[in-house]
């Protein structure tokens, strides 16, 4: 659930550097709006409570249901895995090595992560593993072309030279 008591450490790290009256005030403004926001999702959540059907009840209130991060931390993270199935049609000199690295590592970390924890979390699970297969296939295509393609290239000239 979210509540304003998790934002106010970072908001006032953010305003440390503004004056103390104008730090009070809009640290005052801002835990209105983050209640006002809170206060909306709740009615929303419950307005919802009510209108799913005993089939979605159990979807609906599951640890990692839509009422919780758990959820939609994955499902955003859906985002990443389109981007990169996107990218399939880039040329491979555009690829970069450390991008592809930290997705698929990424991806095997928290694969691994979200079947060790409770309960498991299987939308955290197949996007991990969408993730460290998009970033495994460009890491293949890029070694391929930057490493493989020419070595091949070599040996043709080199046949070449051989036969003149």
């Amino acid at each position: 659930i979210i509540s304003s008591s998790n934002y106010l450490p970072l908001l006032h790290s953010c305003l440390s550097a503004v004056s103390a009256p104008a730090t009070l005030l809009l640290t005052s403004l801002s835990v209105l709006l983050i209640r006002r926001v809170v206060r909306k999702y709740r009615k929303r959540v419950c307005r919802l409570d009510r209108m799913a059907s005993s089939k979605l009840q159990a979807f609906w209130n599951h640890p990692a249901g839509p009422k919780t991060i758990h959820f939609w931390a994955p499902t955003f993270k859906w985002g990443i895995s389109i981007a990169n199935v996107a990218d399939f049609a880039k040329p491979h000199e555009k690829i970069s090595y450390p991008q592809q690295v930290v997705i698929a590592c990424t991806g095997i970390i928290w694969s691994r992560y979200s079947m060790v924890i409770t309960p498991r979390n299987w939308n955290l699970f197949s996007v991990s593993v969408a993730m460290s297969g998009t970033g495994l296939y460009q890491l293949s295509r890029k070694m391929r072309k930057d490493y493989f393609s020419g070595a091949e290239k070599e040996a043709a000239a080199a046949s070449l030279e051989l036969e003149v």
